[in-house]
């Protein structure tokens, strides 16, 4: 867990499969738009430098419960902003603390998976027998492009990657409806501009149920290691 002390709500920031908060997020919370502002980021259970329990199951209602119990004892309202996974994780972590009746100022997803169509790595990982997708994780590792996302790769255990996966696909499939219901006044939705087709799909239909959309020109799915200012720019405009 890390944190900066500051101004106004507490944002709480939650990572995407496979990626660590501790990596991702220092970056745009330092960054001249959001610098300031009190901020906490955690690597989830199975990524970063967490623990990795080979009896947990990963579900994102359960990683969902973990948050909301840590998120117990900090005064204040609170601003949750989800990236990917983290973004999907936060759906369900509002939810949590809406029924405990904790004060939640405003939810920012950055991409994350509330179609069927928003699963990609998730969807191949998750459609793959757990035996063969361990045995070939470091195949898996060294597929992608991106440096930062192969180092975050390599500090998350590949059992948490894949039932996360699998918990992903299902709990996405149904997340637009979810998002859109739930009663808070403020609630954002931040696009790469850069994404791929079925991502600005996604985005289209969270603006046609009536909640703002921000895009990030310069950036793809990335958003922390493309272009972090402008992310935070992003996030800045919900607060």
């Amino acid at each position: 867990m890390g944190r900066t002390a500051g101004r106004g709500p507490l944002l709480v920031y939650v990572h995407g499969l496979g990626c660590a908060g501790s990596l991702d997020w220092p970056p745009v919370v330092r960054g001249p738009a959001l610098q300031g502002h009190a901020s906490l980021w955690v690597d989830l259970v199975g990524f970063g430098q967490s623990e990795r329990p080979a009896d947990f199951s990963y579900d994102l209602r359960d990683q969902a419960e973990l948050l909301a119990a840590r998120l117990g004892s900090e005064p204040g309202p609170l601003v949750l902003v989800g990236h990917s996974m983290g973004g999907t994780l936060a759906v369900l972590l509002a939810e949590c603390l809406l029924r405990d009746h904790r004060p939640l100022q405003a939810l920012v997803l950055a991409e994350p998976n509330l179609r069927p169509e928003d699963a990609t790595g998730s969807a191949r990982a998750a459609a793959t027998p757990v035996d063969v997708f361990l045995h070939r994780w470091e195949g898996w590792i060294r597929q992608y492009s991106s440096a930062s996302y192969r180092e975050g790769l390599r500090q998350a255990d590949p059992l948490a990657f894949h039932r996360s996966s699998v918990s992903l696909v299902h709990h996405g499939a149904n997340m637009l409806a979810r998002f859109v219901a739930l009663p808070l006044e403020r609630k954002g939705y931040i696009l790469g501009g850069r994404s791929d087709e079925a991502t600005h799909e996604t985005a289209r239909q969270v603006a046609a149920a009536g909640i703002p959309v921000v895009t990030v020109p310069g950036s793809g799915h990335g958003f922390s290691e493309e272009d972090p200012e402008g992310f935070g720019r992003a996030i800045l405009q919900f607060l």
